[in-house]
């Protein structure tokens, strides 16, 4: 006899709303076993308005005498976009899916299989009225800590006037500055956006009140009544938390304390400044928590120009009290992060100060670094302080005779020069037209009697170019942002050490990957130990670029076993530096300027970072010249370096290869 089979399936409702997590369950049934190691399965082609936790569910079997069952669990969500990217769902649109099973009992099939479900879709009407306030919902606050934010209402429709928030449910611990037992008004931005600003202070039982405690919640509720033609706005609510602040997180990090403004406006190096904030006593990371960051001299910070830690967006300077700075609120990793630009060329000094706003309390740091804007104006006879000179020098050129990598040279001791003053040594070429160029080699002046009129000061061959006649210079800083400067020394470098990566590093992350002009495609690349020729750096047809492109390959993890490790894929801020050897050419130049994917187009590792080496900067060395590249980065506030590529280059155009 055939077995006796039946299946049971859970009812699907009429109706589903956007956004409801939907279950049901599949129930096999016979009097005799059941096929074993099967599932029930939905079946391609449904509509693309859900989505399956899973489509292949295996069945579950419960054995009773003379009873058999098996059991699959299903859920699926019902989507606000077609396949959760596309067109929005509408309202009435159908829901449809098959299931089916491989299970048979007894090679008797179960009834009703393939089962098809049709359901409809209603679609609630999205209101465009929102409210929203300017600090994270879930910010970790400072107990001492003023906060001043914006209650912000926006619609598509025009915001009816008179109309006020009320703030309610406001925790014991902070105070708010308005009286919130009446009605706040808001003010009009445009017909269909209003705000209002408000501030509270998390106590500290210096002004009043009781004191919040480390980890106590912080909480309020704001409401509106101001209306649309749609309705309503609703609320928001706040629930923050108060902490304890270890105050050294406060102290912001300035990767290059040095900076000098570039004639062209593409080509502005910033420095990444950042730290991270952490609770005193968890050390856990502190989320949204708002920092005035400003400089110590009232109004210098806007000497400068910022943008956000991606790099992307400018910040504008905002007023606290008569002060200027920036607002920033930390990340989820309690980062906080701003690019500084110099905006003029000009030399000065900045201490940058980083501040918990509070007027109970003293909540800040001093920046670990100080920032110099750096610059070298030619001065006239009268202003000069002197011309640097260096041991062994002459007008014909000076060469690296010794084993030493470096040359001595002396500053003149002019009465200008200080105790605490900072000499910054630049270069440039011969007669160029453009300013001269930071070395980023520079000497503190901790005793000018024994540094002044001695060859007490150690510069790098490397500084220069070899071969190619440039003029040595400084200019002398003064804390108080001043600055001297120095005539300018003909100079020639005649060669004796090679430009190579620094010999001393600790070389813990791995080489980069060189590419040809044709692209970035991870199966196309130039090898180390390999060479690289005119052919690699021309420019193809259908091709947009000429030069090489350097490739670094960043990570969430490492391999435990790998001696080198890929860079963190947190980490953006990246210095390649590229050194060439050859019998005519013979210098190492930094990049730190990037390349999107997406400029270079064609394949590529959307992870990795990408610098381009333009043609011009590689063409017509030697064969077989020597070069090399390495990267350097900040990790922890630490230097880290790479393995360093090497290769050989000859890159002279040969007849016809154009």
């Amino acid at each position: 006899m055939a077995a006796i089979t039946s299946t049971k399936i859970s009812p699907l409702a009429n109706e589903l709303e956007v956004g409801q997590k939907v279950t049901f369950s599949v129930i096999l049934t016979s009097n005799k076993p059941i096929d074993n190691n099967k599932y029930i399965i939905v079946e391609n082609g449904y509509v693309q308005n859900i989505k399956f936790d899973k489509q292949k569910v295996p069945l579950v079997y419960k054995n009773e005498s003379r009873n058999f069952t098996a059991t699959a669990e299903f859920s699926f969500t019902v989507l606000a976009k077609i396949g959760g990217l596309g067109a929005n769902v509408n309202n009435n649109d159908s829901v449809s899916f098959t299931i089916n099973t491989d299970a048979k009992s007894d090679a008797t099939v179960f009834p009703n299989m393939p089962h098809t479900y049709n359901s409809k879709i209603k679609v609630k009407p999205v209101s465009s009225n929102k409210i929203d306030i300017t600090i994270n919902k879930n910010a970790d606050l400072i107990i001492g800590q003023k906060v001043s934010f914006f209650v912000e209402l926006n619609s598509d429709n025009p915001i009816l006037p008179a109309g006020n928030i009320t703030i309610e449910k406001i925790s014991s611990n902070i105070k708010f500055d308005q009286d919130t037992t009446k009605p706040i008004p808001l003010y009009s931005q445009a017909l269909n956006k209003v705000s209002a600003q408000v501030s509270f202070t998390v106590l500290d039982g210096v002004s009043g009140g009781a004191s919040a405690q480390d980890g106590d919640v912080i909480t309020f509720v704001i409401h509106t009544d101001a209306l649309t033609s749609e309705g309503n706005f609703g609320s928001v609510p706040f629930n923050g938390t108060a902490n304890e602040i270890d105050m050294d997180s406060l102290a912001l990090f300035v990767e290059n304390p040095f900076l000098q403004m570039s004639l062209e406006n593409d080509q502005q190096n910033p420095t990444a400044i950042y730290t991270y904030l952490k609770n005193r006593n968890t050390q856990k990371p502190l989320v949204g928590t708002p920092v005035f960051i400003t400089s110590q001299k009232r109004n210098q910070i806007e000497e400068f120009k910022f943008k956000d830690g991606d790099g992307n967006n400018p910040i504008m300077l905002e007023e606290e009290g008569n002060t200027k700075g920036l607002i920033i609120a930390s990340k989820d990793d309690g980062l906080v992060k701003f690019y500084l630009y110099p905006q003029a060329a000009l030399v000065s000094v900045v201490n940058l100060w980083s501040y918990i706003v509070s007027h109970t309390a003293d909540i800040r740091r001093e920046a670990k670094q100080v920032i110099y804007a750096v610059n070298y104006i030619k001065p006239t006879f009268f202003d000069s302080i002197g011309m640097p000179d260096i041991s062994g020098y002459s007008t014909a050129g000076i060469r690296a005779d010794s084993i030493l990598p470096y040359f001595m040279a002396s500053v003149s001791g002019d009465p200008r020069i200080s105790k605490d003053d900072t000499v910054l040594f630049f270069v440039n070429k011969l007669n160029s037209t453009k300013p001269p160029q930071f070395t980023g080699y520079t000497e503190l002046i901790s005793d000018p009697q024994t540094q002044l009129d001695q060859y007490s000061m150690k510069l790098p061959y490397t500084i220069f170019e070899q071969s190619i006649p440039s003029e040595l210079s400084y200019t002398v800083v003064k804390p108080d942002g001043s600055a001297l400067y120095s005539d300018t020394l003909p100079v020639t470098y005649l060669g004796g050490t090679p430009y190579v990566p620094d010999q001393e590093a600790k070389r813990s992350y791995e080489f980069c990957i060189v590419h040809p002009s044709t692209g970035v495609d991870p199966d196309v690349f130039i090898p180390a130990d390999n060479d690289i020729g005119y052919e690699n750096i021309k420019k193809y047809p259908n091709h947009k670029y000429d030069g090489l492109f350097i490739e670094i390959v960043r990570l969430k993890s490492n391999d435990a076993d790998s001696k080198l490790n890929p860079v963190p894929s947190n980490i953006k801020d990246i210095t390649l530096n590229m050194y060439i050897n050859s019998d005519n050419k013979n210098f190492t130049k930094p990049y730190t300027k990037q390349i999107n994917l997406a400029d270079i187009s064609g394949p590529g590792n959307k992870d990795s970072i990408f610098f381009h080496i333009p043609y011009d900067d590689i063409v017509g060395v030697k064969w077989r010249g020597n070069i090399s590249f390495d990267y350097q980065f900040f990790k922890d506030e630490v230097i880290q370096y790479s393995a360093v590529w090497n290769g050989y280059i000859g890159t002279e155009p040969l007849s016809g290869s154009d």
